[in-house]
Formats: C-alpha cells, sequence, structure tokens
C-alpha cells in the first residue's frame, strides 16, 4: 500500500523536445510526457493530416530515420532531441544514405546559419571540412541552373529564400554582401585605433574614399561595369588561389547566381589580405603614433582593393601568418 501511494504522488516524466514536420517547414519545442502526448501535441501545432481520436498513424522518427515507437525509447532521448512527424510510415525507408537527402538536411543548416553571419557558417563546416565541402559541392552542381540568368525575385522567387525582404534582384543582394565585407574592414580599423586611443582622422579619410567607391560593391556585381569585378557576366566566380600562388590549384569556381544553395556556399568564400590585416592595422598605428598622420591612400588599397585582395575558396584560405609577405 505504502508503494502504491508513493507511486500515486510520482510527477510524470517530462521531455523537452523540437519537433518538425515531414516537409520541414519550421521547428517547435515542446514539452511531452508520452509518446502519445507527443503525437497530440504534433497534430495541434502542424495540423498533420490523422485523426484526433486515433494518432497511431503518425510516424515519429528520429533524423537518421530511427523509429520512435514507445516510451521507453522517447525518454532514453537526451533533451531538444529533433523528431520528425510524418502522417503516414513512408513507402520509402527514411533512413536512406543517398546524397541527396544528406545533403539537403546539411544545407537547410546552413541556411539556418545565415541568419547569423558567414563565420557561423564556416564554424558549422570545420569538422572534416575537406570532405563536406567536396560533398557539398557534388551535390550543389547536380542542382538547376536554369534561372541562372533570371534576376528579380518575381522571376526567381526561389533564390530568395531567407534573403532581406527589401531585396528585389540578385545583385543587389550581392552589392550588398561586398560592402558588408568591406565595411567590416573599416570596423576593424577603426576598433583598432580607438583602442590604442588614437587619432580616428585617418578613419574618416577611409571612409570617405570608399563613399567615393560605393564600398566596392561592383565585387560581386555581375552586371557592374568595373573592372573590379570579380565574375563574370553570368555571374561565374574562379578561385584566385592561395596568398602565394598565381592562381588555383584546384580549379575552384562557383556561380551564387544559378541557386539558393549555391548562394549560401559563396558565403564561405574569402577575401583574402595577401598582406594581412593584421599587419597593415599595426603598421597604421605606427605610423599615426610617430608622425600624427598618414598615408591613408596607401593603407586604403591594403585594406580594400584588389591590390592587396584575393577570392578564395576556403580550402585556398591560409589561415596563419603570410610570413614572406611584409608592407614596403
Amino acid at each position: 500500500m505504502e508503494i502504491m501511494k508513493k507511486m500515486g504522488c510520482m510527477k510524470p516524466k517530462k521531455l523537452p523536445v523540437k519537433v518538425t514536420d515531414e516537409k520541414r517547414s519550421r521547428k517547435v519545442g515542446l514539452v511531452v510526457t508520452s509518446l502519445i502526448d507527443l503525437k497530440k501535441k504534433s497534430h495541434d501545432v502542424f495540423k498533420v493530416p490523422a485523426d484526433s481520436h486515433n494518432l497511431d498513424s503518425l510516424f515519429v522518427v528520429l533524423e537518421d530515420g530511427t523509429e520512435v515507437s514507445h516510451d521507453a525509447y522517447l525518454f532514453s532521448l537526451v533533451n531538444n532531441t529533433l523528431l520528425i512527424i510524418y502522417h503516414k510510415k513512408p513507402a520509402v525507408p527514411i533512413n536512406s544514405s543517398s546524397l541527396q537527402q544528406t545533403m539537403e538536411r546539411y544545407l537547410s543548416a546552413l541556411h539556418d546559419l545565415q541568419k547569423f553571419n558567414s563565420e557561423e557558417v564556416v564554424k558549422f563546416i570545420e569538422d572534416n571540412k575537406d570532405d563536406k565541402l567536396k560533398l557539398t559541392w557534388q551535390y550543389v552542381t547536380t542542382l538547376t541552373s536554369t534561372k541562372s540568368h533570371f534576376s528579380s525575385i518575381s522571376d526567381h522567387p526561389e533564390w530568395f529564400t531567407g534573403c532581406n525582404k527589401l531585396v528585389t534582384t540578385k545583385e543587389e543582394y550581392f552589392r550588398k554582401c561586398a560592402q558588408g565585407r568591406i565595411r567590416s574592414y573599416l570596423r576593424d580599423a577603426r576598433n583598432r585605433l580607438s583602442h590604442n586611443k588614437l587619432s580616428l582622422s585617418p578613419i574618416e579619410k577611409l571612409k570617405s574614399c570608399l563613399e567615393e567607391k560605393k564600398y566596392f560593391a561592383c565585387y560581386f556585381d555581375r552586371k557592374d561595369r568595373s573592372q573590379d569585378r570579380l565574375c563574370d557576366s553570368k555571374g561565374e566566380f574562379h578561385c584566385q588561389g592561395q596568398y602565394n600562388k598565381p592562381i588555383c590549384q584546384n580549379n575552384h569556381w562557383i556561380n551564387p547566381y544559378d541557386n539558393a544553395e549555391s548562394r549560401i556556399l559563396f558565403s564561405t568564400w574569402n577575401l583574402d589580405h595577401v598582406i594581412e590585416r593584421v599587419k597593415i592595422l599595426t603598421a597604421l598605428c605606427s605610423q599615426i603614433r610617430c608622425n600624427n598622420g598618414c598615408d591613408h591612400l596607401k593603407y586604403f588599397d591594403l585594406l580594400f582593393s584588389r591590390k592587396n585582395l584575393k577570392l578564395v575558396h576556403k580550402n585556398c584560405h591560409v589561415i596563419g601568418p603570410h610570413i614572406e609577405c611584409q608592407i614596403v
């Protein structure tokens, strides 16, 4: 009797999980007390086709396709495990290891990371990066590029998935991308001078020069006629190779105008400073300390222009000192 009383006072188990439907339309956090409770709440949230009085037809699986068929297994999962709800058991096993299914999930994760910044995307692919990038590229090259020549959101709406809603053309999107990278270099320079309590007058001069150049929006815009443009008229970019190599020895290339997946991958490409920014900013600070001024045009070229920038694939971006490259 005492045991029964204790059991009667026990609180039901609760497990926080993340749930999505078979279309991966969105993710919702739920706290569930049983598999039936999970199915009921998922049915209510996602409106999955099923009889609300008989939810047995709903099929719950992990990302790798493992079926969750009873409470014991459900509560063996770690908190916030992602579960996928199907309205019925798929005719084709969903634990298929096909490249397409794997890469669709992977690119979906990359897409989510865009809400943060390109550094988050790069961080995501760091583990086994060579294999991941190779597989990703293999998958992306199988996707359609028939709409690559289209520019506006009305002609190629799926390309703009996840983009700022104010952007209406591909070229506008890439102009803003290029400007964003250049602005970040200016911001780093400003922060460095401020940290060292130095005059910000050189920063204002650099800013003025950048405004004249429109912050090099031309770099990624396939319709821009500037010689500084880094792609051809179709939007195809070719890696310019490691900082100490004249060309890319792996023939890396990409056309982010093709599809959304290519656009996402392009965010992992780098504008690499041949002479590293840390050397440039150190020299800038030293010159300001010595004579209270600087040759701002020299530092403009070093920080922002193609005289010291190379567009490189992630695997051609050398992290670390470029020892043989010095400011003269």
